[in-house]
């Protein structure tokens, strides 16, 4: 059974685990000490990376290569962005970027790395589910959401005012991003937690050590409760601390990029001011959609999926593709008027006026477990409006699952929030 890695920065923050480990060897690796043992009853790979963001990664690839962990958990303290953010709140990340990255005299945007597609680092959103149920069982306010990591140290309220408008970071630390970008470069599951130990405004306390041992404290009470209810698969899948599965040469991080590389960009279209992300150049070239559709089996075929259902029309394509492939059956939906029996419907709103799409009466089985594929999400009305369709129909939305994603327009965040889950592969900012 593969082992979980747990990294912290300082020796403050790993102190608590050390005496934990049951049947504990150490290990001294390029200037490392690792500790390993059975944490909570589960195999673990405890180690100090020491502070900055080389040191971070150069620690996380030993602990890839050297111990074949199947996900990493960093943990520790940071500083508030997030003015909602009190003195040991907790945040579980849902992404992290590199915000000391700054190539915009070559034409990139500020925390892009040059010459790629990798920006946002996303979490493993498995290990996100069991570290918010951890919090909320410790009694401990965690919230998910984004954090920032430059070779920085933020000391001025100006400045975390600025990283807080410019990229929505919730707090800022010196490693993070930099952990998440050699795992997705690996293709192993990660996730952030750290506790706050100074708020955005920088008012912490005058007694700051005893602060930041109360912060790694509960940093470690809610990593213990993860690992010890957080069940381990051999497979990979729910559980998330399972073996890493393959999406293809250069993992899940390289296929995503590869894939955002195929799509087209059409400005002022169908109107002017949005930015059409055309998935057309992605379908005609045989190994983009190939790498594609591989990577959407991979996450699904474990998932005890039996129906997918495909919102018109761009949804057909791979929605009927990826239900041929694991083996399922395909369902439409589609706008009012265009299926010949008798059908079930459900509206939403548009900007000006309602609209409503519809499945045949007869297209879901009460109880079938059903994935829900479109291409793009964006704003999430039609997504939203499909899985109440499904559920109406009697069947149970597993996901609902896109190739793009526009952040800016927070649909994922919407169906999150009415308690759908959502994924998609790549994100485009704007419209």
């Amino acid at each position: 059974m593969a082992a979980i890695g747990i990294m912290g920065a300082l020796q403050e923050e790993i102190d608590h685990y050390i005496p934990e480990l049951a049947g504990l060897e150490k290990t001294e690796l390029v200037g490392f000490a690792f500790f390993s043992g059975k944490l909570a009853g589960k195999d673990a790979v405890v180690v100090k990376s020491g502070a900055g963001k080389v040191n971070a990664s150069i620690c996380a690839q030993v602990l890839i290569t050297n111990f074949r962990v199947s996900s990493i958990v960093f943990t520790g303290v940071a500083g508030a962005l997030n003015p909602e953010l009190g003195l040991n709140d907790i945040v579980i990340s849902k992404d992290s970027m590199q915000h000391d990255i700054d190539a915009t005299d070559l034409g990139f945007e500020r925390g892009r790395v040059p010459f790629s597609e990798l920006k946002f680092f996303n979490a493993s959103k498995e290990l996100a589910e069991c570290a918010s149920a951890a919090a909320r069982k410790l009694g401990l306010k965690a919230i998910e959401g984004r954090i920032l990591t430059g070779d920085q140290f933020i000391a001025s309220r100006e400045r975390s005012a600025l990283l807080r408008k410019e990229f929505r970071g919730d707090c800022v630390d010196m490693e993070s991003a930099a952990v998440a970008h050699v795992c997705a470069l690996n293709n192993v599951p990660h996730l952030i937690i750290r506790s706050i130990s100074d708020r955005a405004d920088h008012s912490a306390p005058v007694d700051f050590t005893a602060l930041f041992r109360a912060a790694s404290e509960n940093s470690f009470r809610l990593v213990k409760e993860l690992v010890s209810n957080c069940r381990v698969q051999e497979t990979g899948g729910k559980g998330g601390l399972g073996k890493r599965g393959k999406s293809g040469k250069g993992g899940k991080a390289a296929v995503a990029a590869l894939i955002k590389s195929k799509i087209r960009t059409v400005p002022d279209w169908p109107k002017k001011g949005i930015m059409f992300r055309d998935i057309t150049t992605l379908l005609k070239d045989k190994g983009g959609f190939t790498r594609l559709v591989n990577l959407l089996v991979e996450r699904y075929e474990h998932m005890g999926i039996d129906l997918v259902a495909g919102i018109e029309s761009r949804g057909f394509i791979t929605g009927a593709v990826l239900a041929n492939r694991l083996g399922l059956g395909f369902a439409l939906i589609r706008k009012a008027g265009k299926l010949p029996a008798e059908t079930v419907y459900e509206e939403y709103s548009l900007e000006y006026g309602r609209d409503r799409i519809e499945m045949h009466k007869d297209a879901i089985e009460k109880g079938q477990k059903v994935l829900l594929v479109d291409d793009l999400i964006a704003t999430g009305g039609t997504a939203l409006a499909a899985c109440k369709l499904i559920q109406k129909l009697g069947g149970e939305v597993i996901e609902a699952s896109f190739i793009i994603n526009l952040p800016s327009l927070k649909g994922k965040e919407r169906l999150e929030a009415a308690g759908f889950r959502a994924f998609s592969i790549v994100d485009f900012e704007g419209e």
